[in-house]
């Protein structure tokens, strides 16, 4: 029992390491090259996939219309899919052109995989970026994606930013993880010339490389499916942290738990199928990227020795009171580390104030949550993609100046 103990211990603390390593020392010693401002050349097409969203599309769309960009250079397509109300009508009215998509669509990844087949090769379009219905994207963005791929880059993520991250603790939590993965993550794996990951949406991917790589995902996390598949093709995903999308977090802890297990779930389903192979593959992208599908089954596997210490220590703590206490305050200044993480995140984002007090104390247990969602998603089959319904429509951004508006 000690040799598995210690064993899984040295798994989660190598990888511990290595996340520690990759996300704070590209951050605090490495330069970010800022690249070249370029005169509006590629010509880009927005891929939205869109299933019920007629209360958000047409916010989306007229954000993407006011781009300051030339809007010769640019089309906005939605892809309805298993709608029963009007996506297609609201989206055609705010501007947007519609791309149907037949047979069976279970996955978001289904939507893609057709609608790149109706746009890739036609020679109509440079680049191609995908966002999620309920998303406003900052004006930049496509200048951003323009002077990406006149550097090179084929492949590249946005910043995502959120829209709401005052409504309650679970939106600032959820606000608060995203934060973290594009400013912490995936700039310090730039910083490092490492490449980055793909986060679900707010995300580029040139017309050469689509038709390169293909759009052939399975699994319930498309992203990390799709950056996979360009460690393995050889292409670097690049960052863009000049462009700046605004995703709506949910305010529902049970949604943000349906939302977490998926996201584990196709983690999964990703190590299984590919972990194999982009360990054979030798690459500095692949390992990272077999490092990312390995984390989840750490946290489970971290139960061992966690367990395995807490009941070590237990006597020791039980013969002695004052040492409860202790282990007590332990805890505690466990919890305020966290919650100073959380404010740190707000204050780098200009959104720390008085309204960010619920997500900060909240983030402990929203983290803390996310072990027994991992075992869960380990022990039951893998779940059935599942929309999520708005109930509002908002306007702009919350940035704790002027409020929001529904």
């Amino acid at each position: 029992m000690r040799i598995v103990v210690s064993i899984c211990g040295v798994f989660c603390t190598l990888i511990t390491i290595y996340y520690a390593v990759t996300s704070l020392f590209g951050v605090v010693f490495c330069k970010r090259r800022e690249r070249a401002k370029m005169p509006p050349q590629k010509r880009i097409a927005a891929i939205i996939p869109a299933r019920n969203e007629a209360l958000v599309i047409g916010k989306l769309v007229e954000s993407l219309l006011r781009q300051d960009y030339p809007r010769a250079l640019f089309e906005v397509y939605v892809v309805p899919n298993n709608c029963d109300d009007d996506t297609a009508g609201v989206a055609r009215a705010a501007g947007a052109r519609i791309l149907n998509v037949t047979g069976t669509v279970r996955t978001k990844g289904d939507v893609l995989r057709q609608a790149f087949a109706q746009l890739t090769g036609t020679g109509k379009y440079d680049a191609y970026c995908v966002f999620d219905a309920d998303n406003l994207v900052g004006q930049g963005f496509f200048r951003a994606v323009n002077d990406a791929v006149l550097d090179g880059c084929q492949v590249a993520q946005g910043f995502r930013d959120s829209k709401n991250p005052y409504d309650n603790w679970v939106s600032g939590s959820m606000s608060v993880f995203f934060w973290f993965m594009s400013a912490c993550y995936n700039e310090s794996r730039n910083r490092l010339g490492i490449s980055c990951h793909l986060n679900g949406t707010g995300f580029m991917v040139s017309d050469e490389a689509i038709r390169s790589i293909g759009w052939d995902t399975h699994s319930l996390t498309e992203d990390l499916e799709f950056t996979a598949l360009c460690a393995l093709k050889g292409y670097k995903v690049g960052w863009m942290p000049e462009a700046r999308i605004y995703d709506e977090q949910t305010t529902s802890f049970k949604t943000s738990c349906v939302q977490r297990r998926r996201w584990t779930a196709g983690s999964l389903q990703c190590m299984r199928r590919y972990v194999p192979r982009l360990i054979g593959k030798g690459s500095v992208a692949c390992w990272d990227m077999a490092v990312l599908f390995l984390g989840n089954l750490m946290c489970i596997i971290g139960i061992v020795p966690a367990i395995g210490t807490a009941l070590g220590m237990l006597p020791f703590f039980i013969s002695h009171p004052w040492r409860i206490l202790a282990l007590v305050l332990l805890g505690v200044v466990y919890y305020l580390v966290i919650c100073a993480g959380g404010a740190m995140m707000f204050k780098l984002q200009g959104k720390l104030n008085r309204r960010a007090l619920p997500g900060i104390f909240g983030l402990p247990i929203f983290l803390a949550t996310w072990m027994p969602i991992n075992i869960y998603a380990c022990l039951t089959p893998p779940p059935r993609w599942k929309e999520v319904r708005h109930v509002r429509s908002i306007d702009r951004p919350d940035d704790g100046k002027g409020g929001e508006s529904t």
